[in-house]
């Protein structure tokens, strides 16, 4: 949309094509305070069958104790389902050691940032684990 209009936006923004579809093709926000890339966990994506892969996003203000890190870790290595999960930069050292050895056959992704209406649109996506609302 930022690329149609010249205008600057108040609060969030949501593409057309998630919407009333008015902007065919309109997937981009366009309106970001840093560049991030969602191509390779939408590739990842691409590869999974269909609503196989759980989606963990706790969000930008839910704030886990490094425990409750840990058991989400283990639950999502232990249920044996494929897993995409947004662990923010400043949340990673709350991850187990050895977590990212326990990821084996592609099972399981973790990411600093991914656009979340593109995943959640995404076929292969079965489940979404999120922090339901701040307390």
């Amino acid at each position: 949309m930022a690329n149609k209009y010249l205008i600057r936006t108040i609060g969030p923004t949501v593409p057309s094509m998630y919407t009333d579809k008015r902007l065919l093709g309109n997937y981009d926000y366009g309106l970001s305070l840093f560049k991030p890339s969602t191509d390779s966990c939408m590739k990842w994506l691409d590869k999974k069958e269909d609503r196989s892969v759980v989606y963990v996003s706790f969000g930008s203000y839910a704030d886990l104790i490094g425990k409750q890190m840990r058991e989400v870790a283990w639950g999502l290595i232990d249920s044996e389902f494929s897993f995409l999960w947004v662990v923010r930069d400043t949340e990673e050292s709350k991850l187990p050691r050895d977590f990212t050895s326990e990821l084996h056959d592609d099972n399981g992704l973790t990411v600093n940032w991914c656009s979340q209406l593109a995943v959640l649109a995404h076929r292969a996506i079965g489940c979404f684990l999120t922090h339901g609302g701040k307390p």
